[in-house]
């Protein structure tokens, strides 16, 4: 395996994965402050929770906080994107999951964006696809003796 440390200049594909992944994450900014905010935390858009349980509110502050993460992920795997970085695709395709688990109805739209950028960036090179070939062998090697034979020995 040749590790080189060139990186090529990223792809128009690239840079279009990154913008949708940046977008979407832009989009999905309300959500955990309209989350954080019904729980009482912060007062961005003067949500009153009334008389909501103790238990909801908790459930929507671990929301919101959890929901802040994915976005740095998705925000994250923008800017893997824009690099051309080969780990981006699986961060944004971790953040539009995490994001439909956080936040469900709201998130569909910016998971979207999100994961049509994912997409955008393909498979990954080095893992191979159902069908191709590969140069390595997928048998196990147990009990194999692999030396060479001397001279004289069968």
């Amino acid at each position: 395996m040749k590790i080189s440390h060139t990186r090529e200049a990223p792809s128009a594909t690239h840079i279009a994965a990154a913008a949708l992944a940046a977008l979407g994450a832009a989009s999905a900014i309300p959500i955990p402050l309209a989350q954080l905010d019904f729980a009482g935390l912060i007062n961005v858009f003067n949500i009153d929770h009334g008389d909501s349980p103790h238990a909801l509110l908790v459930i929507a502050a671990v929301g919101g906080m959890l929901t802040f993460a994915v976005l740095a992920l998705a925000l994250a795997g923008s800017l893997l994107a824009a690099t051309g970085a080969r780990s981006a695709r699986t961060l944004l395709i971790a953040a539009a999951l995490a994001g439909l688990v956080t936040a469900m109805p709201l998130w569909i739209p910016a998971g979207v964006l999100i994961g049509v950028a994912a997409l955008l960036l393909g498979p990954n090179s080095d893992r191979p696809t159902p069908g191709s070939r590969t140069k390595r062998n997928l048998r196990s090697a147990s009990g194999v003796d692999t030396r060479p034979l001397r001279q004289g020995e069968t």
